[in-house]
């Protein structure tokens, strides 16, 4: 039995976009840059790995819905709903964004610091006030 020559058997109707489906995943996304800040400040590596794969799978699932609302003439009133819950999220991305940024100066200024020591150098300390404390065979002047 052939195909019908009016509707081709390769043609898809395109999906309409889930909503609700896409309000949920930004719930979800929300509770999930609150949990990667968490593991920021604990520095739970681990966590925060696992928590990178649930984000960016959010992430690609909302640009679909997005790209499909795009191909749509008249934005349904129901993705404004969306986009706003979304812009909330703008603030704890961009927070998480700045710390994961100043740990990663941090590591790579430790890196280059422990990379540029010389073992022969001698170390200077310093005591509590800031002053370079003495070392060695030198006694302090209260001493004396």
């Amino acid at each position: 039995m052939r195909p019908s020559p009016l509707l081709p058997a390769t043609a898809a109707v395109p999906a309409a976009p889930d909503f609700e489906g896409a309000m949920a995943q930004v719930q979800a996304l929300d509770e999930t840059l609150a949990q990667e800040f968490e593991a920021l400040r604990s520095q739970s590596f681990e966590l925060l790995e696992s928590l990178q794969d649930r984000k960016v799978a959010l992430l690609e699932s909302l640009e679909q819905t997005s790209r499909q609302v795009a191909a749509m003439a008249p934005k349904p009133p129901q993705w404004a709903g969306v986009v706003e819950a979304l812009a909330r999220c703008r603030e704890p991305l961009m927070r998480n964004e700045h710390l994961v940024a100043r740990q990663l100066e941090v590591a790579r200024n430790a890196l280059r610091a422990l990379q540029a020591a010389d073992p022969t150098a001698s170390v200077d300390l310093y005591d509590r006030l800031g002053q370079m404390s003495r070392r060695g065979g030198n006694r302090p002047w209260l001493e004396a």
